[in-house]
């Protein structure tokens, strides 16, 4: 027979493990809520020139993949970022791109389609989507002074627009984030709330040399490092890391601007890795890498197909 000592040690140490949870959750929720009393102290129009690079397709990589996507770019704009450029990388034939309708919904956004041609040539083969070649298309199009690459189903967290509000950014600073994944059911059509930024599914690990969701840099740094590293077209994840190191190696340092809020979704690395997600980079050797002067697709022919999206040949 189990002695009653034996039996209550397990029981306690998971009622304190319990408490320490919700008093994290509490911590967490009242983070945000002093961020968002600081942004409503913010002066008008004190914030800095930034654009937003992101890219997708249309595809099903998330079922309501539109629905997120308008609902963080709609929530990014309306407290950080003053341009946004997307991306459509190799749109799947016979679905409709996802760029006029972007471009028709929000008046900063601007977009670039890159057809499959583009994409064969590059060197994209499995992974339909060659994210980090897409987001340097992007980076070199981008007209702010500032750039930060982030993700479709990125919200930037309120500490962290409060924190760059208030900053005397830096040409030589790379501001990165800690991603948080939050709860989002799929089909979800409304905007990102305040009260999503309250509560979590899961907290990743800070990670200084930053995370996909979120890096910003001057546009001159990100210039001297030309882009994120081209050559590894078999490859995702932790590329965005080796982006960073790359910058860093040219003079640059980085800083934690605050969080990062991930919609949560059953295809994301942080859920099972995927045979989407392609291959790990190598994500400090072989540095610096060396993209060619035309990275970014800068030879590419533009050719106006709608209102502010152009497609690149």
């Amino acid at each position: 027979m189990l002695s009653l000592r034996r039996l209550r040690r397990p029981t306690l140490l998971g009622a304190q493990y319990r408490i320490r949870q919700v008093e994290l959750r509490i911590r967490y929720a009242h983070r945000a809520a002093v961020a968002m009393g600081g942004l409503f102290l913010r002066p008008p129009g004190q914030r800095p020139e930034i654009a937003a690079v992101l890219v997708g397709r249309n595809d099903d990589y998330m079922p309501d993949f539109y629905d997120r996507l308008r609902a963080t770019i709609s929530w990014n704009v309306a407290r950080l970022a003053g341009e946004v450029v997307f991306v459509e990388w190799n749109p799947p034939p016979g679905r409709p791109l996802l760029a006029p309708r972007l471009a028709a919904e929000f008046a900063c956004l601007k977009a670039f389609v890159i057809p499959n041609e583009l994409h064969r040539a590059v060197g994209g083969g499995d992974l339909p989507l060659v994210e980090f070649n897409a987001k340097n298309v992007g980076i070199r199009r981008a007209t702010s002074p500032w750039i930060v690459a982030t993700n479709a189903d990125a919200a930037f967290g309120l500490d962290t627009t409060l924190a760059l509000s208030r900053a005397m950014l830096s040409p030589s600073t790379i501001w990165t984030a800690q991603r948080v994944d939050i709860p989002w059911p799929e089909g979800r059509t409304r905007s990102v709330a305040f009260s999503d930024c309250l509560r979590y599914r899961r907290m990743i690990p800070y990670e200084p040399l930053g995370t996909g969701e979120f890096a910003l840099a001057h546009r001159s740094l990100w210039e001297r490092a030309r882009g994120y590293d081209e050559a590894l077209v078999r490859h995702r994840l932790t590329g965005d890391i080796r982006g960073t190191a790359q910058m860093r190696l040219l003079g640059g340092t980085t800083q934690r601007a605050g969080l990062v809020l991930h919609l949560a979704h059953p295809s994301s690395c942080t859920e099972g890795v995927r045979p989407h997600h392609g291959e790990f980079y190598p994500p400090l050797d072989n540095l610096p890498y060396h993209n060619p002067a035309t990275w970014g697709l800068a030879h590419c022919r533009e050719s106006e197909i709608d209102t502010r999206v152009w497609r690149l040949d």
